[in-house]
This record gives structure tokens, C-alpha cells and sequence, in this order.
């Protein structure tokens, strides 16, 4: 058994940012935030658009282990894994296990879900984003409350997520958690994962630049809360009409 490389870079890095970026935009979401707080929540939600949109073609032109077609498996396989990990041996994988793949990509649904939901709504506190012209007003509430369930949902399977690293970890007497950070792990194989040229990396992050540069273009904050609109006694703001949270 030997140190192998498994992850590449661009992935490794890929998950640490689209985790504080999930973080970020989630506690920035209370209420109808505004100004900085506002702001902050949109750098967040525009870092997850541009980090899936990222992961989805590293998915397809990416590492040898960051590929779809990697740990995408049968019925078969996640029957097999499932009754290994129920016996505590769950066994080493190079890449992603049967179960732990679809989890991946159940995530990066439910967070494709959540930022198209997000940018549909997000002209509920008077700013303007890329899509917020396309929602009729009398489905803003009820986007806003399935935007508001998804970013729940997310950290319920973020949880599941991290449960199973842990728990693999601990019957493998494996640093998963340190193999994402280093892209190595002990395996026993014969040669490192296939790494692509990184001036491909390079090329897609200029494609994402092009695309930021669009959001932001099309992005227009909300403005400031009046100096008069102080809440008042029953925690409104004054000369406004209570509004349903729709994001926390």
C-alpha cells in the first residue's frame, strides 16, 4: 500500500471554496438583507453558480477521479456497498464509493436547485438579479419558500455527507478528510489518478470570469432601508407592510 494521487487541485480546491461559499450565502440569508449584509449574500450565491457550472464540465473534461463516469455506478454497486458498510466493512475505494457518488450528485442538484430559485426571487428586496424579471409576482412567495426549504435540505445531505466520510473514515482507519486536502490517499494501486494539462483548468476559470462578469452586470442591489424606517414596537419597519420570510 502506497500514497497515491487521487484528487486534482482544481477539485480539491473546487470543494473547500463551494463549501464556504454555501456558508456564507446561508448566513447572509436571514430576513431580506440589505446593503453589505445583501451583498455579501450575493457574492455567496454567485461563488455557488460559478463553482457548479465549474463542476459540471470538470465532471466531463476533468481529473481522472473527478469525472462523472468515475463513480457513477449501477444499482448493483450500492446494493453491494451499502451491505458491506451495514457488515462495518465498508472496504478502500480510490475514488468516491457506490453510495457516496450519488450523494455528490444529489447535492449538486439540490444546490443547482437553490440558486435558480435564489435568482428568481431575488428581487424581493428591491434589488435585481439575473433572472429576477422572469418570475411572475404572484409566484415569488412560493419560489421563495421552496428556495427557503432547499437551503435547509442542502445542509441535511452536506450533514449525511460528512456522517458517511466519518464513518468510512473510522472503519477504513482512513483520513478522508485529509486525503481532500493533500489529493493522496493509501491505496494499493499501481500509478497516481490521470491528471489533465491545468492550462484546462485555466481555460474554463476565464469562461467563468466571462460569465461573472455578466452576473454582476445584470445585478442590481437593493436600495438602503430609509434612515426613517426604524422598526418600531412590534418589530416592523415603519411605513411597511410585514413581508413573508422567504429566506429565514
Amino acid at each position: 500500500m502506497r500514497a497515491v494521487e487521487v484528487w486534482d487541485l482544481p477539485t480539491r480546491i473546487l470543494h473547500w471554496v463551494l463549501l464556504a461559499s454555501i456558508l456564507l450565502a446561508y448566513f447572509t440569508s436571514s430576513g431580506h438583507p440589505r446593503g453589505f449584509l445583501f451583498a455579501l449574500h450575493v457574492v455567496g450565491g454567485y461563488s455557488v453558480v460559478l463553482l457548479l457550472v465549474f463542476r459540471l464540465v470538470w465532471g466531463v473534461f476533468g481529473g481522472e477521479h473527478a469525472r462523472f463516469a468515475s463513480f457513477l455506478r449501477g444499482w448493483t454497486a450500492v446494493k453491494e456497498h451499502a451491505l458491506r458498510l451495514a457488515a462495518l466493512a465498508p472496504g478502500r475505494n480510490l475514488g468516491h464509493n457506490a453510495i457516496g457518488g450519488w450523494m455528490i450528485m444529489l447535492m449538486l442538484g439540490t444546490l443547482l436547485a437553490i440558486v435558480t430559485t435564489g435568482l428568481l426571487v431575488e428581487g424581493i428586496t428591491g434589488g435585481a438579479g439575473p433572472l429576477s424579471r422572469v418570475l411572475p409576482a404572484g409566484l415569488v412567495e412560493p419560489v421563495g419558500a421552496v428556495h427557503q426549504w432547499l437551503g435547509t435540505a442542502i445542509l441535511v445531505l452536506a450533514g449525511l455527507h460528512v456522517a458517511g466520510v466519518l464513518a468510512e473514515s473510522f472503519l477504513n482507519r482512513e483520513n478522508l478528510v485529509r486525503a481532500m486536502i493533500t489529493g493522496r490517499k493509501n491505496v494499493v494501486a499501481a500509478r497516481d489518478a490521470y491528471a489533465v494539462p491545468r492550462v484546462r483548468a485555466a481555460l474554463v476559470l476565464l469562461l467563468l470570469a466571462f460569465l461573472a462578469g455578466i452576473m454582476v452586470g445584470l445585478t442590481r442591489l437593493p436600495p438602503p432601508v430609509p434612515h426613517a424606517a426604524q422598526v418600531g414596537p412590534q418589530g416592523l419597519l415603519r411605513g411597511e407592510v410585514k413581508k413573508l420570510n422567504l429566506f429565514h
